[in-house]
């Protein structure tokens, strides 16, 4: 229940350019401190950071799609330069192809513009975990095998139950970009108000449908196995 919190309130504030607010602390510092100790290449530096990112990802896997030792083999051998990492445009590809796979409502297509300015956007919160390795020159659209199973899965989630993603990727890049700059030119504020938004009964079904398909990977249903399998072959895992 908290991840589930955390991944929709932090994808409302991302539409709205802030961040301080909605942070959950635990999970930022738990990944930021587990991607910083992985730099050193360590295996069990690397073991730390694939159980961490594998705990709070927003769907869980059956056990027979081995995801964790996957996400754990491919970061090695992106801290050893022997593997690339996961482009933008790769991103966008697996998540469009699962898209298609399971039939899902054509708004849960991506683009590579939209997977990157929400992975910039969440660079905020995990600069270190969502960055491409410090010590090469590799592209800034680039991530790790893990940060990038993380982000295509929050950003699935938020697609198939946040109503304002439910957009075409360039206006929904578009509208994230004047928010954040409405919000930069405002003059700083110290007061925070919370407000609890109640959910309409369109998004209450919208979280249902998320939690259904959730549960059919969780528990290997025939429908999703090609395409969970899919998935993690684009993204090189």
């Amino acid at each position: 229940m908290m991840k589930w919190v955390f991944v929709l309130v932090l994808g409302m504030v991302l539409m709205h350019g802030g961040f301080t607010t909605a942070q959950n602390s635990y999970t930022r510092d738990s990944l930021e401190d587990a991607a910083r100790a992985a730099q050193s290449g360590e295996t069990a530096a690397v073991r730390t950071l694939t159980d961490t990112v594998t705990n709070w990802l927003p769907m869980r896997f059956h056990s027979s799609a081995n995801l964790n030792e996957r996400m754990y083999q491919a970061e090695l051998r992106y801290g050893q330069h022997t593997r690339p990492g996961v482009s933008v445009e790769r991103l966008a590809a697996a998540l469009n192809q699962l898209t298609a796979d399971l039939k899902l409502p054509a708004y849960v297509k991506t683009n590579a513009n939209q997977v990157q300015t929400y992975r910039m956007a969440m660079s905020r919160v995990y600069p270190m975990f969502l960055s491409a390795l410090q010590t090469t020159s590799r592209p800034a659209d680039v991530v790790s095998p893990s940060a990038a199973m993380f982000l295509v899965l929050q950003l699935l989630q938020m697609k198939m139950t946040d109503i304002s993603y439910q957009i075409d990727p360039d206006t929904w890049v578009r509208d994230v970009e004047a928010k954040r700059n409405q919000a930069a030119s405002r003059p700083p504020s110290r007061s925070a108000v919370l407000t609890v938004v109640r959910q309409s009964s369109k998004e209450q079904a919208l979280a249902r449908q998320y939690q259904a398909l959730a549960r059919e990977v969780a528990s290997n249903s025939h429908r999703t196995v090609r395409p969970i399998q899919a998935l993690l072959t684009t993204l090189g895992l």
